[in-house]
């Protein structure tokens, strides 16, 4: 099959998984066409040669997310699309895609519909559909990010959300699944060593004062920087850092999905520290003290980590007794093309062409 892959290029989460679900798309014999923004997504998608377009990044203040700041600094997306739109559907039509998926992407949404093509959303943003608003949470940045969520991914054919929880309810279109992990995260050698990973996707200098000021040492992955302060040691992004998450004894990072993924996986305890008024953060924060496998809070003290790494025993124990299958969701993927070819192939055996929802 043909199949037109959106990716987010906001964070890496997204980027991460279309590498690993890319590669195997590719080994099962599927042409692959990747669209993406950001110079971190291209430039980590290069193996795929993605076609570079447009898409939305998320702006902080001091106070958290700031829609404000968010639409001043994505104005220009809107003008990207006038002027571009016609030549990249040209391009994606030469293709002649039979499936698009998309990975919280939403020009490869309105893209599917246009060319009225069957579509895959894949992400975990769609757990939302099932959810109340947790207490505590922020009524605004929750019903903001649902809202988000069902713009960018309407009318897909197909619903894969990665779930932990998996509390959804599930349809025939909404499959629940555990999430993907890297090849190289699988192979990995898992130790417990002296050091606690620290990473950083916002710089937090609270936070970091507060290590700063206690015992052990802490490898922190922060915007690239590098070298020495007291106890703490700045790493840029790079192979050392899978070496540094296999070989910690327990993790302080924000709540961004894939690396709670890779945490489980792996047995590290996780310290989330989330994005203020970012809900998905928020809600995987909550998973975490919920679950008992790591605690959470926005504003970190010493006293709060010292808690948390005397405890690590309990969080292992816990973990060790947490498990997914990590291939679940390409398996889950796989099953749904298979689904959605044959019906393609029977609307040219038949000349009838089936409608999938949403085109």
């Amino acid at each position: 099959m043909n199949i037109v892959y959106g990716v987010s290029g906001e964070g890496l989460g997204h980027v991460f998984e279309a590498i690993e679900i890319g590669t195997v798309l590719k080994r099962d014999g599927h042409n692959v066409k990747v669209l993406t923004y950001g110079d971190r997504a291209c430039d980590s998608l290069g193996a795929l040669k993605p076609t570079r377009i447009e898409g939305v990044h998320l702006c902080f203040n001091e106070k958290g997310l700031s829609l404000a700041k968010t639409v001043r600094k994505n104005i220009g997306f809107f003008p990207f699309y006038l002027r571009n739109a016609r030549r990249l559907i040209r391009e994606i039509e030469q293709f002649k895609p039979d499936v698009f998926i998309t990975a919280y992407e939403p020009f490869t949404m309105c893209a599917s519909h246009w060319l009225r093509r069957p579509l895959i959303s894949m992400d975990n943003q769609n757990e939302l559909r099932d959810l109340p608003r947790p207490k505590g949470a922020s009524a605004f940045a929750f019903h903001l990010a649902r809202l988000t969520t069902l713009v960018v991914t309407c009318g897909a054919a197909e619903y894969i959300v990665k779930s932990f929880s998996r509390r959804g309810s599930g349809t025939a279109r909404l499959h629940y699944v555990a999430p993907i992990i890297q090849g190289e995260i699988r192979r990995m050698a898992v130790t417990n060593g002296s050091h606690v990973l620290v990473y950083l996707t916002k710089p937090n200098p609270d936070l970091i004062e507060v290590l700063k000021s206690m015992e052990g040492t802490f490898i922190v992955y922060c915007h690239n920087r590098v070298g020495e302060d007291r106890n703490i040691i700045y790493r840029a992004q790079g192979e050392n850092f899978v070496r540094d998450l296999a070989s910690c004894r327990a993790i302080i990072a924000t709540a961004g999905f894939s690396l709670i993924a890779d945490s489980i996986f792996l047995r590290k305890p996780y310290f989330a520290v989330p994005l203020r008024k970012q809900f998905e953060q928020t809600h995987n924060a909550h998973f975490l003290g919920e679950s008992g496998l790591g605690e959470y809070s926005e504003i970190v003290t010493r006293e709060a980590l010292e808690r948390f790494l005397s405890r690590l025993p309990e969080y292992r124990e816990k973990l060790d007794k947490y498990d997914f299958d990590p291939a679940e969701q390409e398996e889950t993927l796989r099953v749904l093309l298979a689904k959605i070819g044959g019906r393609r192939a029977a609307d040219l055996g038949t000349g009838v062409t089936t409608t999938f929802p949403g085109t």
